[in-house]
């Protein structure tokens, strides 16, 4: 659908990441207006998120971040590759609270 409205003939791996971007953090605020300042804030912010889980044992690896406001309240989102588990140890959860 990205790649119709945008009157291409084919779909490329852009699209691919635009759709998955739409449905993970939905839909892009282009009129939300953010300052720079702000801007700023949750690039470090994201940017924490990233680095704590570089840093635990036990999170999820980081597949992307991102600061382009999406949905009704994110001004950001990072976004990992969970693994399929269904039982964790205590160790596993208290990592995955500090993310």
């Amino acid at each position: 659908l990205i790649a119709a409205r945008s009157d291409k003939d084919s779909v490329d791996m852009n699209d691919f990441n635009n759709a998955i971007d739409r449905v993970i953090g939905g839909l892009e605020k282009k009129n939300k207006i953010i300052s720079p300042e702000e801007k700023k804030i949750v690039a470090y912010h994201e940017a924490g998120h990233a680095i704590a889980g570089w840093y635990l044992e036990h999170a999820d690896p980081l597949v992307k971040v991102s600061i382009v406001p999406r949905g009704i309240a994110a001004l950001g989102y990072a976004q990992y590759l969970p693994k399929e588990q269904f039982l964790y140890q205590t160790d596993q959860l208290l990592d995955e609270m500090c993310m």
